[in-house]
């Protein structure tokens, strides 16, 4: 094998399977014709020649690279939103293990080499946690990579303009960030309601050893499950829908209103329903947590009045607001007005 054979096919170790024989093609023809005009200025021609022109045509990854582009795992448009949501989630697995980490120091006495035990096993549960938490947000970027639309991403900051600065922000524009968080968190949320719901849980450090009390949900939240699938299923493609529109229009607004609707209804029907949390004293009994099981279980029991509460007074606000700008938007009369 001569060295253009050679050099061929090291690019081609670096080109897509489908693609490759076309390129590779594409390459020994230029290769040859390049070689053939220095043939016919210089005349004969040595390895040292066919090396010199190798070296000028590029390094074999450099050359795949032109063809088929930078290949990676997160790329520049999505690598923002990727660091924003690692901070985030980062920052809610550090908070949950020290949580825990501090009812179970509070409740326990412990003695010198039982401390330092509970330390170590939340910082190995906490190094578990971060890990596992970054491989699953890579995975959902890297997917969101390779299915958002790149044209969307090019466009934006083709049409950039510095004027855009000193403007008021427009507000209807669809914000980036804000649809790629509702789509990997509801993701998320899907998952670990359907697959994972064991997950939801609580959880403390007693005497050097992690102790987590689930499942925590009732069959009652069950049985809205598939209500809390479909609506989600629907967030999830109106975020898409939107990154798609890159602004907002009369029948997103409108379409944002009903989505908003049903997160009230359903969030209202959930809380005069019955409990959605079965941590009782009696659960606790034995635990470090016993002789405060009543307050603990208090509060577990009122945590779904609170986020329910959470969610309809934010899908309230947006539903007003949503109101509002179709007002503001709205066309103005075109007949004049007779005085």
């Amino acid at each position: 094998m001569n060295l253009i054979d050679k050099y061929i096919a090291e690019v081609g170790k670096h080109l897509p399977r489908k693609n490759r024989a076309d390129i590779e093609a594409e390459i020994r023809s230029t290769l040859e014709d390049m070689l053939e005009e220095r043939k016919q200025a210089h005349g004969t021609l040595d390895d040292a020649a066919v090396i010199e022109l190798l070296k000028e045509y590029g390094a074999p990854r450099k050359v795949a690279e032109s063809y088929v582009g930078p290949r990676y795992l997160i790329g520049p448009r999505m690598y923002p939103f990727f660091e924003m949501i690692i901070r985030i989630v980062f920052a809610v697995v550090v908070g949950a293990t020290l949580l825990g980490l501090g009812i179970g120091l509070f409740e326990s006495n412990m003695t010198g080499p039982e401390f330092l035990k509970t330390i170590w096993n939340s910082a190995v549960s906490l190094l578990g946690g971060l890990m596992s938490a970054f491989g699953g947000i890579a995975l959902s970027f890297a997917i969101l990579e390779r299915f958002l639309p790149t044209t969307e991403f090019e466009k934006e900051m083709e049409d950039w303009d510095p004027k855009e600065l000193a403007s008021e922000p427009d507000p209807d524009r669809v914000s980036l960030g804000e649809q790629i968080t509702t789509i990997f968190f509801s993701v998320l949320f899907l998952i670990v309601l359907n697959l994972y719901p064991g997950w939801i849980g609580f959880g403390f450090f007693s005497e050097g050893e992690w102790v987590f009390i689930s499942p925590l949900l009732t069959e009652a939240f069950f049985s809205y499950l598939p209500w809390i699938n479909i609506l989600t299923v629907l967030q999830i493609g109106f975020a898409v829908y939107l990154l798609r529109q890159r602004a907002w229009n009369l029948t997103s607004r409108i379409a944002n209103i009903l989505l908003e609707l049903a997160n009230i209804a359903l969030a209202v029907t959930m809380l005069r329903g019955p409990a959605l949390v079965s941590l009782t004293p009696e659960r606790l009994a034995g635990t470090p947590l016993a002789e405060s099981a009543e307050f603990f279980a208090k509060g577990a029991n009122l945590l779904p009045t609170l986020v329910l509460g959470i969610v309809i007074i934010v899908s309230s606000i947006e539903v007003a607001q949503a109101i509002y700008r179709l007002w503001k938007s709205r066309p103005s009369s075109p007949y004049p007005v007779i005085k």
